[in-house]
């Protein structure tokens, strides 16, 4: 009992980081600049089970130069969930074919997303395919970071 206590408080205090720097932090936009056309990938664990979707929209939005592109269908899964791409891996790749494809639809020139797991799967599809598309985590592009994405050399 009183592990469960000690586990609802910890969840009391645990936030998806866009959730947390729009609702709880109050954050509307940031002072970044970021030439791009950026797609955002919507990870099923934000999307589903903690709402998150107009947040990251929000921020990317005001960031100046950064022309947000949406995808097709935006609430797809992109086939990595935990160990699906495992034990099924030729649907997890051709699920983030597909995504992938849908992002360069777009006109994107970048993905952005705030799972890491979806990222790192989507970078290494791409990267496999030959297909020019930068993966960035958002936090990178809110900060107005600059330098390799992933999967790419330094």
């Amino acid at each position: 009992m009183q592990y469960a206590e000690r586990a609802r408080a910890l969840a009391g205090r645990s936030f998806e980081l866009m959730s947390f720097l729009v609702r709880v932090g109050g954050m509307r936009r940031v002072d970044a600049v970021k030439e791009a056309r950026v797609a955002y990938h919507d990870s099923c664990s934000s999307l589903r089970e903690m709402e998150v979707r107009a947040e990251p929209r929000a921020l990317l939005s005001s960031v100046a130069g950064l022309e947000l592109c949406e995808m097709a269908d935006p609430e797809i899964c992109c086939g990595f969930g935990g160990l699906f791409c495992v034990k099924y891996p030729d649907i997890s790749e051709a699920m983030a074919d597909a995504k992938i494809v849908d992002a360069k639809a777009t006109g994107a020139e970048m993905l952005v997303g705030a799972d890491l797991g979806c990222l790192l799967h989507l970078a290494g599809r791409a990267r496999r395919a030959g297909v020019a598309l930068q993966v960035r985590h958002v936090a990178e592009v809110l900060a107005g970071m600059d330098g390799p994405a992933m999967g790419e050399a330094e």
